[in-house]
Order: C-alpha cells, then structure tokens, then sequence
C-alpha cells in the first residue's frame, strides 16, 4: 500500500471525553493518512468505541478537534462528518431490515450517485457485483446471514466515495474465506487513496493489514507504532500493561504425583476414537489440532450431547454413563461452550440468572428461592472473576464477549462438586484483559482439584496456560507434549505435522499463521 505522509484523511487531537466518573477518553491523539490503512487496538473498554463515535460525529468530545480532509468538524454531526468525506461501517450495522438490499443501497448512496427508480436493480446488481458481494438486489436484508450484513455494510459506506472509511470489528461474524474478501476491498480502496481506521480485537488480522497501529489502554493512548515492527505478544503486553507471558498464572507444581480424576479409555464417537486419556486432579490438559480432527465430536461425547459408539470413562474410580447433558453434569463434568449466545447462555436473562439457572436449589427451600443467598452469592463471583456489568439483572446479550464468558464460568464456581470442566475455546472473541481474567479462574478450579481440558486453537494460549498439551489429528492423539517441552513453536510442528487426510476423505490444509491466530473470533 501505498501512503502519503503529508495528506492527512482523518485528525484527531487531543480528545477527550467523560461519562459521569468514568474517564472513556484521556487527550488522546491519532492520525490517518491518505492510502493508509491505521489499526486501533485495545481491551473492551478501553475507549475505541468513543474514539470512533467521536471522529464519526455521533459523540461530542469534551476537549480536542477532529479534522476531515483538513477541514473542522465543527459540531457532533454524523451528517457533517459525511459531508466532509468520512464513512463508517458499523459493528451493529446501520441497515433498514424492513427494506430490501437494493433500497438499503440506495438511500445510503449520495444523490449524484443513485439511479433513476426503474433502474435501481440493476445498478444495484452492478455495485454488488463490483464489490464480488452475492446478493440477490430484490432480498429482504433481514434475509441476509450476518456475514452477508456485515460485508454489505461496509459496501454500502464505500458507495459515499469518502476520504477515510471507519471499520468498528468488521471480521466479527466473518469466515476466512469473507475476511479475505474484506481484506482485498479495504487494500484496494487503500491504494485509490482512501484511508481506513481499523478496530478490532483480532491481532493477526491487524498485523497483516495495517501499516500503522496504535494501542488504548483505560482510555490513555500508549503510542502509535508500525505494524512491521509489532508482534502480537508486542500489542497484548501494550494493551494489558504487563508482560503477556508473565500474565498466565502458575503451572501445576507435582502433577505426577496427583491423583487421576478422569480416565477415558477406548472413548469412541461420530469422527474420533479410539481415545486414550487420563487428566489428574489440579492439570489442566490443552487439546490442539487444526480444526475439523474430531475435537469438537469428543467434548460433546464426553459431555453427555451425543452418545458415544465405544469406550469406558471412569471418573474417581467410578464408571459414568454418558447419554445425557444431565449425566454429564450429574458425574460433575461441566461443559464450557464455544458458542456461548446459543449454547452457553440465555442472552435475554440476566447475570443473575444465567449464573444460578443449573443451582437454583442451592437457593431455595420448598421451591422457594431465597432472592437475598442467590444475590450476595453471585454478588461475590462477580466480583472474584471481575465481570462488568451495570447490575446482576443486565441481559448478557448486551455484554462484552469477555463478560459473556465469565458469566459462563461463574456455574462451574456455583456447583457443589466439579469433577471435570470442558473448556471449548475459552477465550473466543474476548479482548487480552478479560481472556487473562478467564485463565485465572480455570487454573484457580483447577487449584480447587478439578481437572480441566482445554481445546483451543492458539498455541500460544496452550503453551502459555496448560500443564501439558494433547495434539488431535484424524480423530486420534496422535502427540502428547509434556510441561517441560510445551512452547508456541512445538505445538505448530506437531499440529503441520499431524496433518494429512481427514475422516471425510478431504485434505486438510493448515499453518502457522492459521495455527497462531491469536485472536481469532469464533462466534461472539
């Protein structure tokens, strides 16, 4: 990509800005360049929204000026904005679902570009086309998949011809195959001369698309650097304040001598097996492999979602019947799912609720709940895994992903007897703060004598938070990788190594920069 140094799109200087007590933004300053593509990064709450809402015209600063294409913008004036060359493409989306996709174009596109009405579809069908987007002009947009409504909004902020384009976590709900497509866009639009501010939590994509980043942390900006010049273990230690490796809290002391909690032998199911693992009292064991090698078939086997073919699993010394969620949670084996809003959570109730949904009898006497034991308990767990909510009756769907996970882990706090807990991805689509938050309490359960299993996709989480590491391939284990071996760098060798043909006959195909996705949204 090419940049001009001198032609600055987009200026902010000096902005700041409060909500009663809280300080969202502290003087901070940035600048985007003509051509460039400038990466803004931070923890949830560290003030990228209100960076944006500020430069976007939708929030007034308290202090500081922010300049379009050289020129003021004078008042908190999404409109103004506009008029002086700024397009946004928001997280949320700004679409009309009632209207169709057409409409949706063009009441977005500015009046010397729109069509006469009778020709709406076609030149809808040709800016679509442009874009390489699928859509078929004439389609509900409530229709659309989130993906879909996630690339047609940045289509639609791209048909204003602006000088800088806004994107606030544009990749949330995208696949890889999307996040390219995305990416090709933002590049060519980059060397016609637009610039483009880049938020988001996923820290490869932002290494590999932008030229410049600059990192918030608690609303204070902790300086503007060169992607080139960054590592993600770079911008975690930025954002957090501390060291990334350092913040992992400390590995099992004498796992050999512990006691096995769970032993599974000849474990088989739809796309794995056999499996042979036993995990001790206080270990948490990682589960790696590239995507598709039967991971996720095993943790629904060995949490009572499918049946398992094969196979005898022993917990404490005692045989388990794994036909049911409620056979698995009855055993102590709690899951943790990836897909927390549909899986995981109820996104309409409250924290309250969703923390003591699976224990309302630890509350209760004769079918009645004492309000006042369930409020200072879950009180308490709020607090111990720092969960941010206004109130314990907030509905989790409007929290961060963090938060959401954390949420989740309060039930595994809640039960009387955790045997086993199954973690699957723990710390997807959740910024570096609250994933060290998550660490934390997995190995302070497992402190308490649980055995935890990890499966993630980021080696570095792997090697950074486990006692040893498992590598699955085919459906089988195929490594295993002791404490004193486990690094970044031997997971990837053993994940590429391992991978070969799959159970449905198809290649896989995988690397390092696949394998090392730090950040990689996994449904948030």
């Amino acid at each position: 990509m090419q940049t001009d140094s001198q032609q600055f799109v987009l200026e902010l200087q000096g902005v700041s800005k409060q909500y009663g007590t809280v300080q969202a933004l502290s003087k901070v300053s940035l600048d985007c360049r003509a051509g460039e593509v400038h990466a803004v990064v931070g923890e949830n709450g560290s003030g990228k929204s209100t960076l944006l809402g500020i430069a976007s015209g939708f929030v007034e600063p308290d202090q500081g000026t922010v300049l379009i294409g050289g020129k003021r913008l004078r008042k908190d004036s999404p409109a103004e904005a506009r008029r002086l060359g700024l397009g946004m493409a928001y997280q949320d989306n700004s679409q009309v679902l009632s209207l169709s996709v057409k409409e949706n174009l063009f009441i977005s596109a500015p009046r010397h570009r729109r069509p006469v009405y009778w020709k709406m579809k076609k030149w809808a069908t040709d800016t679509l086309a442009e874009f390489e987007l699928d859509l078929f002009p004439d389609a509900p947009t409530m229709f659309l998949t989130q993906a879909q409504r996630q690339l047609f909004e940045v289509v639609k902020a791209l048909i204003g011809d602006p000088k800088v384009l806004l994107l606030d976590e544009p990749t949330t709900a995208l696949g890889p195959d999307e996040v390219d497509l995305l990416h090709r866009t933002i590049q060519t639009y980059a060397q016609r001369g637009v610039g483009v501010v880049y938020v988001s939590h996923r820290l490869p994509e932002v290494l590999t698309i932008a030229n410049r980043i600059t990192v918030l942390r608690d609303g204070k900006s902790q300086g503007t650097y060169n992607a080139s010049d960054m590592s993600e273990e770079d911008l975690v230690s930025l954002m957090i304040g501390r060291p990334f490796h350092s913040a992992f809290p400390p590995v099992l002391e004498n796992s050999e001598q512990a006691e096995s909690v769970i032993m599974i032998t000849g474990f088989q199911g739809p796309l794995f097996g056999p499996i042979n693992l036993t995990v001790k009292r206080g270990e948490i064991v990682g589960l790696a492999g590239a995507e598709g090698n039967g991971q996720a078939e095993f943790f629904k086997c060995l949490s009572g979602q499918i049946p398992p073919k094969a196979g005898l699993v022993m917990c404490h010394g005692k045989e388990l019947t794994l036909v049911s969620p409620i056979d698995a949670v009855r055993s102590g084996i709690l899951l943790l799912a990836g897909d927390r809003k549909h899986e995981a959570l109820f996104p309409v109730l409250g924290v309250r609720n969703n923390a003591t949904i699976q224990v309302l009898d630890k509350f209760s006497n004769f079918g009645w709940v004492n309000r006042k034991r369930e409020f200072n308990k879950v009180t308490d767990l709020v607090k111990q895994l720092k969960v941010r909510t206004p109130s314990l009756e907030q509905p989790v769907q409007f929290l961060s992903g963090g938060n959401q996970q954390k949420v989740s882990l309060t039930r595994p706090h809640l039960h009387e007897s955790v045997n086993v807990i199954l973690a699957y991805e723990p710390t997807q689509g959740v910024d570096a703060g609250a994933r060290l938050d998550i660490y934390e309490a997995l190995r302070a359960k497992a402190n308490e004598g649980a055995a935890v299993i990890v499966k993630s996709s980021d080696p570095i989480e792997l090697s950074g938070l486990c006692d040893r590491v498992v590598v699955m391939s085919r459906g089988q284990i195929i490594d295993e990788i002791q404490r004193a071996d486990l690094s970044e760098k031997r997971i990837i060798e053993s994940i590429v190594g391992g991978i070969g043909f799959g159970l449905n006959g198809r290649p896989r195909v995988a690397g390092p920069r696949a394998a090392t996705n730090l950040d990689k949204d996994r449904g948030d």
